[in-house]
């Protein structure tokens, strides 16, 4: 946690030179969303290989949701953001092979992850235009798997990433805009990416509704990972979003 504030203060100190030599007033945003989630993929943990796949019929049957909160801060061409979200999953039950396991077991999981970005944002044409976004992702993925009749454990891998992005802002109308946000990095996790586009429906006081779609896609292994075993996920988490954002 000592590095996730360090890395906070890193970001906001790089910004403020340029801040006091611009001109322009300070602009700010807050978002909270919630993330209609599924994932399809897989997870190996030495020689367990587990689907992890929640469809849509299940996020509708076991109300498998998650949720982001967004805050952003710049002036003029400078901005650092900061992205919170948190996810609750329970992939379907993957059948164990008998033996060395009793006949019929199966390997339950229920996955709690959350995922803390902060980032750098050089927007060229000023608040309301495209930016260039370098920035940071730390993973934190807890499993709570239930192995056959034996007692439930709760493991998982944490990493950072590290990306560069892109953001564009368009203005389709006087009431609504649209934005589009993609990342593509490395660091613990191979070539991890992110999607994200959002319809927008501005109010007089500057707020917006935001409908929109997000597509995160990841890739990591560990030679020594869960209780010392190869550990690998490879997996893509993808949705609908719905949020609020207050300017």
């Amino acid at each position: 946690m000592r590095s996730v504030k360090f890395l906070c203060v890193v970001f906001i100190i790089s910004c403020t030179p340029a801040w006091a030599q611009d001109s322009d007033s300070r602009d700010w945003k807050i978002a909270a969303y919630l993330w209609t989630v599924g994932i399809d993929g897989s997870m190996t943990i030495g020689d367990i290989e587990q689907d992890v796949d929640v469809s849509f019929g299940d996020i509708l049957s076991d109300f498998e949701l998650g949720g982001s909160v967004f805050a952003e801060l710049g002036k003029g061409k400078h901005a650092v953001h900061i992205d919170y979200t948190y996810l609750r999953l329970r992939p379907d039950p993957t059948p164990l092979p008998a033996p060395p396991f009793p006949a019929d077991s199966e390997l339950a999981t229920k996955m709690t992850i959350n995922i803390f970005e902060p980032a750098y944002n050089y927007r060229w044409n000023g608040p309301d235009g495209p930016a260039l976004v370098l920035g940071a992702r730390l993973m934190d993925i807890k499993m709570r798997m239930n192995i056959a009749d034996l007692p439930a454990v709760t493991v998982g891998p944490d990493w950072w990433d590290y990306f560069v992005g892109i953001k564009t802002h368009n203005t389709i109308s006087t009431n609504w805009d649209f934005d589009f946000y993609g990342t593509i990095g490395t660091g613990g996790s191979d070539l991890p990416w992110t999607l994200q586009a959002m319809f927008g429906r501005r109010f007089s006081n500057d707020n917006r509704l935001g409908l929109g779609l997000r597509i995160w896609g990841l890739d990591y292994s560990s030679n020594n990972g869960i209780m010392g075993d190869y550990t690998a996920l490879d997996a893509t988490f993808y949705g609908l979003m719905l949020g609020y954002e207050w300017n």
